[in-house]
């Protein structure tokens, strides 16, 4: 029963391509990553193919710091048009701040949506964030910081934007079962200078460990950018299956 009530929660939420999930130092240390992929294939009324690849690596060391990288790509087309291009890569270094519970972050990020009419985004940023762990309850994260982004459009029409943004997020991880884990993570980034140019993103994540090192994960993501490309919408809602390997 809380399994089918959270995957109706998944349904009834809603990529943010800015959303990472936190993790805690020393949940897994050493060396670590993950391979994942998803693709979807049809014929017929509809013809449309989409594909996508994502890889991270993690080192914790245990007790002080954890540092990773994840890379993704999504390509898709319907009908022989091209209707998905998108490419995602995020560097985060995670260090101890005071306590157990405080810590600092420092973070780069590249991505490219080109129907989104998004060219190239680049940011750097920092922050601080605060872990609530609860062994019955799981693990609750609150972090807040700013942020500096470059962004050139494909588009004539659009000019190149300089944005510092502030960055707070909230995030929820719990195991329900020994091989089921629910996630939420939502972010909320105005501008310092005209906090009506905003951005949130939300994701929600059901992981079911199926055989060893192989999972299923089911997501839905909702993104709203209140200013996006001329011409653009302001929302985007996703819902992915996809199958990852943890080594």
């Amino acid at each position: 029963m809380r399994i089918f009530l959270l995957l109706l929660c998944m349904l009834t939420l809603s990529e943010a391509i800015v959303t990472v999930k936190p993790r805690a130092i020393g949940s897994k240390p050493g060396f670590s990553g993950r391979i994942e992929g998803s693709f979807q294939t049809k014929r017929g009324n509809t013809e449309k193919d989409e594909y996508s690849l994502g890889v991270k690596v993690q080192y914790d060391n245990n007790t002080t710091y954890t540092t990773f990288l994840t890379l993704t790509g999504v390509y898709g087309k319907a009908n022989g048009v091209k209707n998905t291009n998108k490419t995602y890569a995020h560097a985060r270094y995670i260090h101890t701040l005071y306590g157990e519970h405080w810590a600092y972050e420092i973070y780069l990020q590249s991505e490219m949506n080109e129907f989104t009419s998004v060219d190239k985004r680049r940011l750097g940023g920092a922050g601080v964030r605060y872990h609530l762990e609860e062994d019955a309850w799981g693990d609750l994260f609150f972090g807040i910081g700013a942020y500096y982004e470059g962004i050139s459009y494909t588009t004539a029409v659009d000019p190149n934007e300089r944005n510092t943004r502030v960055n707070g997020y909230i995030a929820y991880v719990v195991d329900i079962t020994k091989n089921t884990s629910f996630a939420y993570v939502g972010y909320y980034q105005p501008r310092v200078d005209d906090i009506r140019d905003f951005i949130t993103s939300n994701a929600v994540e059901l992981k079911i460990n199926i055989y060893k090192q192989l999972n299923l994960k089911l997501r839905v993501f909702y993104d709203y950018d209140a200013v996006p490309a001329i011409g653009r919408e302001k929302t985007d809602f996703t819902q992915i299956t996809s199958f990852s390997y943890d080594f």
